[in-house]
């Protein structure tokens, strides 16, 4: 039996009977854990409106034999604009399910926690959808390098060379290659632009090159879901993310080797 101070934000909550909640927390001191919100379920509850995504809690929390009950919570950060913007919720929502399909459960993830708070922090303050898209962008982008498959150094997956100015992405294996490897008709240049954006971060993109980029970066973490034996979980995600991103638009590329 132990208790725990943690810093955390709420990924999804359900009802549990016709009082408690059950909260799927993510915790800078925990990592991804389950816990039991007695009570609040009912609209006259003291903590009501307090155990719902898009918010950041301090919370006292009760450790019994691995399952975990709220204590106490103390509201640190409610971010507002997402809770108040349709198009906000659901890309908050992305977000959520996202790191919920790669966190290992009870497993500190300090770097990661930083990168998802960063992440509600740019959405609750961006002021049009294309900020909104970038900032799920980088997310996932930040989410590959924690999980080990970073695009730091892009390199040919079949050649292994370091990739310059020509960097192609195949569609039928999920990697990229360089010009000498590519395969006519199914490999696809990427815009110089988006290649160094992937890559640093670094430079301006327009909005149709960030959904591009969203489209790349969740085909790799598919990729990755599948070798790290979490694919189940991400395909349900992938679904959401593919109609709100409209990231089927590499599929429609009809020209062989089009530059993205």
């Amino acid at each position: 039996m132990a208790y725990h101070w943690t810093l955390a934000s709420i990924l999804s909550a359900s009802r549990v009977g016709e009082k408690d909640k059950r909260l799927t927390l993510f915790s800078r001191e925990l990592g991804k854990v389950t816990a039991v919100a007695r009570g609040t379920a009912v609209a006259s509850a003291k903590w009501s409106t307090s155990f719902e995504p898009f918010s950041l809690l301090y919370l006292r929390l009760y450790e019994r034999s691995g399952f975990f009950t709220v204590v106490s919570s103390e509201e640190r950060v409610v971010y507002t604009g997402i809770l108040s913007s349709l198009s906000k919720s659901l890309k908050g929502m992305a977000i959520n399910q996202l790191a919920g399909c790669f966190l290992e459960p009870s497993s500190e993830e300090p770097g990661m926690f930083a990168s998802y708070v960063t992440a509600l922090s740019s959405l609750n303050i961006a002021a049009n959808v294309g900020e909104e898209d970038r900032v799920f962008l980088n997310f996932s982008l930040d989410i590959l390098d924690a999980l080990g498959f970073g695009l730091n150094s892009l390199r040919c997956e079949r050649c292994g060379e370091a990739l310059g100015d020509d960097v192609f992405f195949s569609t039928a294996d999920n990697a990229f290659h360089c010009l000498h490897c590519a395969s006519t008709g199914r490999d696809i240049l990427i815009s110089p632009e988006l290649a160094t954006f992937l890559q640093n971060r670094q430079g301006s993109i327009d909005e149709h090159h960030v959904l591009i980029g969203i489209a790349l970066a969740l085909r790799l973490l598919r990729s990755a879901a599948s070798k790290l034996a979490t694919i189940q979980a991400f395909e349900g995600f992938a679904k959401n993310a593919a109609t709100l991103f409209r990231t089927n638009m590499i599929e429609n590329n009809e020209e062989s080797q089009h530059e993205l």
